[in-house]
């Protein structure tokens, strides 16, 4: 039975592997915290440990990359992404849970948390600035179950390159009229 369980593992590794090889690292990460989220697994399983084949070295071995030495703080990705409008920081905060915290999903109110954590000021109404990314296509809202979409993903990605907002204009001065021959 155990050795059917065992087989039963590695087909399910091998199958997995051979799906995720030909995708970049980005789509890999995508398509696992897919999975993860189908299968409501809320953290990512700790890298698996396999015996070292050198003598002198030490027992163990990490089979998985090794993980960036510092976290990146929700200040720094705003920073380096720049979001300009309410949409897009709801969209950002979603974005640093999945790819920063491993949490793919949220509510509405997990979001709205991030505002005091990042040190920005919340909008006047956050569950219109909510709807508007969802509208936008950028999350999908389902309870506590809403995730960010492949395209806010990409959007987040691009600095919001994509979202199709221009920079706030600075007033200018208004026109005055100008006198002289003018035809009629």
């Amino acid at each position: 039975m155990a050795n059917a369980k065992k087989d039963a593992t590695i087909s399910a590794l091998e199958a997995v592997h051979a799906a995720l090889k030909p995708l970049d690292s980005t789509d890999r990460q995508r398509v696992l915290a897919s999975v993860y989220a189908l299968l409501e697994i809320t953290q990512a399983p700790a890298p698996i440990r396999a015996p070292s084949a050198t003598v002198g070295q030490s027992d163990t071995k990490l089979t998985s990359a090794p993980s960036a030495a510092r976290p990146l703080a929700i200040r720094e990705l705003i920073q380096e992404k720049n979001p300009r409008s309410h949409p897009q920081y709801i969209t950002l905060f979603a974005y640093y849970r999945e790819k920063h915290q491993n949490l793919p999903t949220f509510s509405r109110a997990a979001l709205a948390e991030y505002y005091p954590m990042s040190r920005e000021a919340p909008p006047a109404n956050f569950d219109r600035d909510f709807v508007e990314a969802v509208k936008r296509g950028w999350i999908h809202e389902d309870a506590d179950n809403s995730y960010i979409t492949s395209k806010g993903i990409e959007v987040v990605e691009s600095n919001f390159a994509e979202a199709g907002e221009k920079p706030a204009k600075k007033k200018s001065k208004p026109k005055t009229k100008t006198t002289g021959n003018r035809k009629r």
